[in-house]
């Protein structure tokens, strides 16, 4: 699957299904914004992409021909009682170049058409709260908070 999202106001931005050979951009893109390196949670993340058995739905965004932003996500189909089917998005990243050139407004635009016509009900994600720039970005996508609470408790191996 290939799209070249373009809407008025948007830059050219062509979005294709992610590939294997995908992984070094997409480390790189990531390690620009995050401070850090990870290639072996990426390389586990897209290896899990494509053994899946399900509908693959991660996507790269291409511009001027070079891998410039990734969104890496899965489908599921009735997690924690729910019975729709979501998709949760994982990660997402554009390279600093290729920023404020609507790149992950792409991203998110295909990923939301892809999911919505394979029934999905909705997009699920998580953020940190001091991330102000995604969350700022997220809201303008038209994502809000849901109304269940992802809670958390802290393990003590000793105990």
């Amino acid at each position: 699957m290939t799209s070249i999202v373009d809407e008025p106001g948007v830059d050219l931005v062509t979005v294709r299904t992610m590939r294997e050979d995908d992984i070094d951009a997409i480390v790189h893109i990531d390690a620009q914004s995050s401070g850090r390196a990870r290639p072996r949670y990426f390389q586990l993340m897209v290896e899990r992409e494509m053994g899946s058995a399900t509908l693959r739905v991660s996507l790269v965004a291409e511009v001027e021909g070079r891998v410039a932003g990734f969104v890496i996500a899965s489908l599921y189909y009735g997690e924690y009682g729910m019975t729709e089917p979501t998709a949760s998005m994982e990660a997402i990243g554009v390279e600093y170049a290729s920023r404020r050139r609507h790149v992950a407004h792409s991203l998110l635009l295909q990923l939301r058409r892809n999911v919505a016509a394979i029934g999905a009900t909705s997009i699920r994600t998580e953020v940190e709260w001091s991330d102000f720039d995604l969350l700022a970005f997220l809201r303008s996508e038209g994502f809000a908070p849901a109304p269940r609470l992802c809670l958390e408790r802290k393990v003590d191996p000793t105990e």
